[in-house]
């Protein structure tokens, strides 16, 4: 299927990597663009590549925001399509668009990409902003509490709670008629209990969180996954161990906040996305048992001179064994550094 000729709702363009790629491909073309992006972003400086057929245009600071963002998005769509069609003509792009939805085989699909540098897939997807965590995180505790209170308070207004109260304050009166003290003793216990059980029976079944364990989490995403925003996507419904995984960088969105888009379309999306990426990480199912520190083992000599050296890189294969844990790179998923993020329109999209 020829993307190409879709219209698309461009989320998240690297625009940097973009224009890289696409200065190789009009490298000694005599059309030349001047581009300056204030967006915002602390972009200054002019980025200069060519486009056939596009005029020089500058967007800088003397035009209006509104303006400057419009030229900006419509050079993104522009750019991203002549980078799509420079890599595909090259062979250098694996459209997973094209391989059968019913595929639920992960052996076949990682197969079909071969060696080609570039993907592009479609389909189910999930987005995981690590910042929220940190932020529901912090408050979450308090919440729960608020939650507890404004659920208990709203249900001793309900007709069926007045009733049981009225019940209840009956029998209380009641028991204050009864001469015997030890038996009055014995109602008075009973109706206390019944308070209890009904102001337990009215609170959800919420608990709050251990401390500990919300600062365990806050330890770990501040160490390995501070900016993080996790994106997967799901190509094949009955394939769900393949995933393409990759890190959108937070000032690559196209509407410049990442929240708008959480809202707008869910931390799980209900209509399918699609991402256009390089390919970073392949894991295969047999890793290779190549060790880079085999060296000082091999040479007991250099073990002994490089002493110091050998200290700092086992430190180094330590982290990246922890590091590892956290990057969600295995068999048989994909990890891109994506280009763009967008949502298709064409026959049989929503």
């Amino acid at each position: 299927m020829n993307t190409n000729s879709r219209i698309r709702d461009l989320l998240y363009f690297d625009f940097d990597k973009a224009a890289s790629i696409w200065s190789q491909f009009a490298e000694g073309l005599p059309e030349r663009i001047s581009i300056t992006e204030d967006l915002g972003k602390d972009r200054a400086a002019g980025v200069k590549f060519g486009l056939p057929g596009i005029a020089e245009a500058n967007l800088g600071v003397d035009y209006l925001q509104k303006k400057s963002t419009l030229q900006s998005k419509t050079l993104h769509h522009d750019l991203l399509n002549r980078v799509e069609a420079g890599l595909g003509d090259a062979g250098l792009v694996t459209d997973l668009f094209e391989l059968e939805h019913s595929v639920s085989d992960a052996a076949v699909i990682r197969s079909t990409i071969g060696t080609r540098p570039y993907v592009k897939a479609e389909g189910i997807s999930v987005i995981e902003d690590y910042r929220r965590i940190l932020a529901i995180g912090e408050n979450f505790n308090p919440m729960i509490e608020f939650i507890v209170k404004a659920t208990h308070e709203s249900a001793k207004k309900s007709p069926e709670y007045a009733e049981l109260d009225r019940l209840i304050s009956a029998e209380e009166a009641a028991a204050k008629n009864i001469r015997d003290r030890n038996q009055q003793a014995t109602q008075n216990a009973k109706i206390k209990q019944m308070r209890q059980n009904l102001d337990q029976l009215l609170k959800p079944q919420l608990t709050s969180v251990d401390g500990w364990l919300i600062d365990g989490i806050r330890l770990f995403i501040n160490t390995f996954m501070a900016s993080r925003i996790n994106f997967r996507i799901y190509p094949f419904t009955q394939c769900p161990s393949f995933q393409v995984l990759c890190n959108l960088k937070r000032d690559c969105f196209v509407d410049s906040d990442p929240d708008h888009l959480l809202y707008g379309y869910g931390n799980r999306p209900n209509v399918p996305l699609a991402v256009f990426g390089l390919i970073t990480s392949l894991p295969q199912q047999n890793p290779s048992s190549f060790d880079p520190l085999r060296e000082f083992s091999d040479d007991s000599a250099l073990a002994e001179n490089a002493k110091f050296e050998r200290a700092f890189r086992n430190v180094f294969s330590g982290i990246e064994a922890l590091e590892g844990i956290m990057r969600y790179s295995r068999y048989p998923n994909v990890t891109l550094h994506p280009i763009a993020v967008y949502r298709s329109f064409g026959s049989g999209t929503m």
